[in-house]
């Protein structure tokens, strides 16, 4: 028998990168974990720019916010400190492109800690990050002949 929700039931949450999530709970407690929780975070923020579940201004601003606290909390290296800073900052604003870029910097200074899966999630959710900013600043990518 399937499983179905009565038509009442909240819609199931959606996460875009689940091997992320897994390997974050099966991290060991210490910088690998916070790290990981790090980007977990990131990515949380992120989606609020994509539609369909865009959130206004005033709460992503919000939540950037609680985030930099949050993360204020945690040990962490430098590098990864500042790449998440900047991720956190990026999805306050309307700028997908930017959030792409600090996404891929996050990516890069926490590749230590992510395996193969993790990692494919974050360049296909940076990819279409960058893909969203084109076609909503209206550049359509050319065929290569």
């Amino acid at each position: 028998m399937p499983d179905v929700a009565p038509p009442f039931a909240p819609q199931r949450a959606h996460f875009p990168c689940p091997a992320l999530l897994a390997l974050a709970a099966r991290a060991t407690l210490g910088g690998a974990r916070e790290s990981l929780l790090g980007v977990v975070m990131a990515v949380r923020l992120t989606e609020g720019l994509r539609a369909p579940t865009q959130l206004p201004s005033s709460a992503r601003e919000q939540r950037a916010e609680g985030a930099r606290q949050w993360l204020a909390a945690l040990t962490l290296p430098a590098k990864a400190r500042t790449a998440l800073l900047r991720a956190f900052a990026t999805s306050a604003a309307n700028d997908l492109q930017g959030a792409a870029e600090a996404l891929a910097a996050v990516t890069e200074v926490t590749a230590p800690h992510l395996d193969k899966g993790a990692r494919l999630e974050l360049v296909r959710l940076t990819e279409a990050l960058r893909t969203e900013a084109q076609l909503l600043a209206g550049v359509r990518e050319r065929p290569v002949a």
